[in-house]
């Protein structure tokens, strides 16, 4: 890779970073951005993990701060997460991954469907149902494998399973979420460094720009509020299912 294509990736980190701090998906467009410069597929979704563990650990950090990480399914959200996103890393990738960007694409839509049918989405907490406690932590585990293989749009579907099964308010979820993707990356980064898969040339200075990008992005979403977080997530989650949706017909 040549500098000006690495000094070029490392902005894009930094840019995509503050941005899905609060959305998620970032992994969707670095990926392949790495898989374009000439990095073998496989290389490139362990260099982006470890990069996006550095992001998530500054936007933790700053959510934090703000007193908006815990609540009380903070535990069983981390250790569900620490076991499913091993598995999914030692698979990899098992799955064909047209068939990964067509069940993620279909989420997204069923997503924006459910957030315009319910406008004040994440506007506070409810008490969920036993059922829904079920789901949810169900859909949590499942999530957990699919952050530890790629992690594209992994932290938006967390997300929306936070708000939607557990009865999370929105600006908690988006600080609770950081804790729980960190622990995602941290645990998949580590099966992958132990396998001789990340490009530490392009991994530091993408880490650097994304641990910047994460404290950025956490930053201004606590000061600019929950309206702020919800339409951003909105129009991020729109954008995710249409490029999904492209690259699935090309």
């Amino acid at each position: 890779m040549t500098p000006g294509a690495l000094v070029a990736l490392t902005l894009v980190y930094f840019a995509v970073s503050v941005i899905s701090v609060v959305t998620g998906g970032g992994s969707l467009v670095q990926v392949p951005a790495l898989i374009a410069l000439g990095m073998a597929p496989r290389a490139a979704v362990a260099t982006n993990m470890f990069a996006v563990t550095w992001m998530t650990a500054s936007a933790t950090a700053r959510f934090a701060r703000a007193g908006e990480v815990g609540g009380r399914f903070v535990i069983p959200l981390v250790v569900i997460t620490a076991v499913t996103s091993a598995l999914g890393a030692e698979l990899a990738v098992v799955m064909p991954e047209r068939l990964v960007k067509g069940v993620v694409a279909a989420s997204m839509i069923a997503l924006l469907a459910f957030m315009a049918a319910r406008p004040s989405f994440g506007e506070r907490a409810t008490g969920p149902s036993r059922l829904r406690l079920a789901v949810g932590f169900v859909a949590v585990a499942v999530l957990g494998v699919y952050g530890g293989l790629f992690s594209g749009g992994y932290t938006t579907l967390l997300t929306f399973t936070c708000v939607a099964a557990l009865g999370m308010p929105l600006m908690q979820t988006v600080g609770t979420t950081k804790l729980v993707n960190l622990v995602s990356c941290a645990v998949a980064s580590a099966v992958f460094v132990y396998a001789g898969l990340v490009d530490y040339r392009v991994a530091v200075p993408a880490s650097v720009a994304s641990f910047a990008g994460g404290w950025v992005g956490a930053h201004l979403a606590i000061q600019r509020g929950e309206k702020f977080v919800r339409g951003l997530f909105l129009v991020t989650v729109l954008a995710m299912a249409v490029k999904l949706f492209v690259d699935l017909l090309r």
